[in-house]
């Protein structure tokens, strides 16, 4: 029976080794059916309940997620499977960890940082005599110093980790160890050389994964550019590009199209050039706007972890304290047993004894409260991500269109397919139609640095009804098209206190709503009230009016509403109600809103007077 349960753990552990391979396997190709094998691997080294096992699994999710660029998520597997390596006392998981968060510190230009990280962990591997991870420390630490600009150390760190992994039989790390001094020796202008390593990572006796394989085939592509070799800089530009897809890798395809892109203007096809161009920049911004949000999570996480380790740090003196306070409790209560006459010294201890357990439960409740502030921290986190989903949802549902539009504008005036009047009058609308997608635009903007950073407001002197026109102005393409007409009582000018900028968005956010719900052919009307500290402008429409349960529902909200549609099936981004409210806050202004259901609806802004 004991036998038959040692082959069945034996297997289970076999199983778990099996399934990380397999994982591995996938790493560079297939990060779905990387992450399928790590579930299978986690399910059977919980079933274990052997630490380090599920260690091994963590730490190798935080690498896949490493892989695609989810920095995020890499740091957090790192960060917990340090922590059951620690308790574990497991050196090697502990020099990996490290390892994993140097990377990631590199991947956000932080490279004295992540030289820092890689030292330590190495100095760790080279103890144990760990050749697999002295070789990958190595490159990393080649890595850092490039973008450092230290080539001559970089170059010693890449010829060392060549060397190791040559003699450890370990492909991969030598392809990589070559595909890094190749680029050095681009970036010293030595092309024949540069070549050379390039050339043998891809005729390897072992096929390189997809990654490195992007990386050998854009850098030939290169140096033939750099050498006017045209032709077989577009043939491994063109071959690099599709590996560098198939990865998902998206520095990767930005590199590589950006290459393509040049070796196109060289021969002056400027098409070409420009389509590839276009995915540069695309991948380019995408991996900018990544790395701003998730540079935001890193740090989250990394002042979460600095408070871990206070918190155990802390835990640790009292427990430490707690014990001495039992051997001294142990020693005295000892010598009063047997020496009777010690009463006072006794008596004295016992008050002490209270006193020690007082300060311990102090010292908890400290500890209980710095958790509560992770707790908080965590819930601002989760905040800024969703903060993060709405930005981008919004960008990508708001612009679809206008862009569109744009594209088959420009797509019919390549192919000559318009007169000079049908140009004229389409360019005019066109510049309406961007004017407003300009206007939705700064609202998301403002809206995510109002969310973000904070706002700065500047108080000056400003022309209120200027600002109605210029704003009534900017919405001509929507009050042609629905018929709309204005009543604006602007006989003289009217100045308030407050900040240019936001005001302008609070005005074109109103007047806009205003045109959304007016039905066809119908007029808003605009006129000027005051009193002692403000003046008011009340806008109104003839549409189908709030009842008071939305009326509330505006009033009331501090999140992005779901926008309705207008009377002409408009859609909004249920942003522009949320910057009037904020912005108006932040001008110490007001808004009330009165509405006859089925009949109008009234938004009367008070701004402070000038």
């Amino acid at each position: 029976m004991l036998q038959n349960k040692v082959y069945g753990s034996v297997i289970s552990r076999d199983s778990v080794n099996y399934y990380l391979k397999e994982s591995k396997k996938n790493s560079y190709s297939d990060f779905n059916k990387a992450k399928f094998y790590l579930v299978k691997a986690e399910r059977v080294a919980k079933k274990l309940n052997d630490k380090n096992l599920i260690a091994d699994v963590i730490y190798n999710f935080g690498s896949n997620y490493y892989i695609i660029g989810s920095y995020d998520i890499a740091l957090q597997n790192y960060i917990k499977a340090a922590e059951i390596y620690d308790s574990e006392n497991n050196k090697i998981g502990l020099a990996k960890c490290l390892m994993g968060k140097g990377l990631i510190q590199q991947g956000f230009g932080r490279d004295k940082e992540a030289l820092k990280n890689f030292k330590k962990s190495i100095t760790i591997c080279r103890a144990l005599n760990d050749k697999k991870f002295i070789v990958k420390n190595l490159l990393n630490i080649g890595i850092s110093q490039t973008n450092l600009n230290e080539y001559d150390e970089a170059y010693k760190s890449f010829q060392e980790s060549l060397k190791l992994s040559v003699k450890n039989k370990s492909s991969e790390d030598s392809q990589m160890s070559m595909n890094k001094l190749a680029n050095i020796h681009y970036i010293k202008n030595n092309l024949d050389s540069t070549i050379y390593y390039y050339q043998k990572v891809l005729i390897d006796n072992v096929k390189p994964n997809l990654w490195e394989e992007a990386y050998a085939l854009s850098g030939l592509s290169e140096a033939y550019l750099k050498k006017g070799d045209y032709q077989k800089a577009i043939n491994y530009g063109l071959r690099g590009y599709n590996s560098a897809k198939i990865v998902r890798a998206k520095w990767d395809i930005a590199r590589s199209a950006e290459i393509i892109s040049k070796i196109y203007s060289q021969q002056n096809n400027f098409e070409s050039a420009y389509h590839f161009l276009r995915i540069n920049k695309i991948y380019n911004d995408s991996l900018y706007a990544e790395s701003k949000i998730k540079e935001v999570n890193i740090l989250q996480l990394e002042a979460k972890e600095a408070e871990n380790e206070r918190l155990i740090a802390k835990a640790e003196i009292a427990q430490q304290k707690l014990n001495n306070t039992r051997i001294f409790v142990g020693f005295i209560f000892f010598l009063l047993i047997a020496l009777l006459v010690f009463i006072y010294q006794y008596y004295k201890y016992t008050s002490q004894k209270g006193k020690f357990f007082k300060e311990i439960e102090i010292k908890n409740r400290d500890i209980q409260s710095q958790q509560s502030m992770i707790t908080a921290q965590n819930i601002a986190l989760e905040e800024l991500n969703q903060t993060k989903n709405k930005i981008f949802s919004i960008l990508s549902h708001d612009l679809k269109t206008p862009i569109n539009s744009l594209i088959q504008v420009i797509e019919l005036n390549k192919q000559n397919d318009l007169t000079k009047e049908e140009q004229t009058f389409i360019f005019d609308q066109l510049q309406k139609q961007v004017e407003g997608t300009s206007l939705i635009l700064n609202n998301i903007l403002n809206w995510a640095n109002s969310q973000i950073d904070g706002t700065t407001v500047h108080f000056e002197k400003i022309a209120l009804n200027q600002i109605i026109e210029e704003s009534i102005s900017s919405f001509y393409a929507e009050v042609i098209k629905k018929k709309v007409s204005f009543n604006h009582d602007k006989e003289e000018t009217i100045f308030i206190k407050a900040d240019i900028g936001q005001t302008r968005i609070i005005i074109q956010n109103i007047i806009a709503n205003a045109i959304k719900f007016a039905p066809l052919n119908s007029h808003i009307d605009i006129h000027y009230t005051s009193d002692d500290k403000f003046l008011k402008i009340h806008i109104k429409d003839y549409g189908n009016g709030l009842n008071q349960n939305k009326i509330e529902e505006i009033m009331n909200f501090n999140k992005r509403l779901v926008s309705e549609k207008g009377t002409s099936m408009e859609e909004g981004t249920g942003l522009g109600l949320l910057l009037v409210k904020q912005f108006l806050i932040n001008n110490k202004g007001q808004l009330e809103i009165q509405s006859v259901e089925g009949k109008s609806t009234e938004f009367i802004i008070s701004f402070l007077k000038y």
